[in-house]
């Protein structure tokens, strides 16, 4: 009886370890792509304050890729990430295109 009681408890503690370990790691990861994405957040900010457009949808790219990797719980986020992407690839597209007009034209 006391034997069983003993294994019992060893396997309940290392299947908590194993949880709590897992759990950890993947902690971990989520905060790295989280700071990945604020770090290419800021990066895409500087950018358009400069007026580099395709900088700032590589960027935004970036944030985007993070966001889905870090899978937060608030689709909000990753909608609104999306939303902004599209917007300065659109605006570096245009930009790129009238760079175009002006050097042909």
């Amino acid at each position: 009886m006391k034997k069983s009681v003993v294994l019992v408890s060893l396997a309940i503690a290392a299947a908590s370890i194993a949880t709590a370990s897992a759990t950890f790691v993947t902690s971990n990861t989520k905060q790295a792509e989280l700071e990945r994405a604020n770090r290419m957040e800021n990066l895409s900010v500087v950018a358009v304050k400069n007026g580099d457009y395709e900088l700032a949808c590589r960027a935004q790219t970036q944030v985007v890729d993070a966001l889905n990797k870090a899978d937060p719980k608030g689709e909000d986020l990753i909608g609104s990430a999306v939303n902004q992407k599209t917007e300065l690839c659109r605006k570096a597209a245009t930009s790129a295109m009238n760079e175009y007009r002006f050097f042909a034209g």
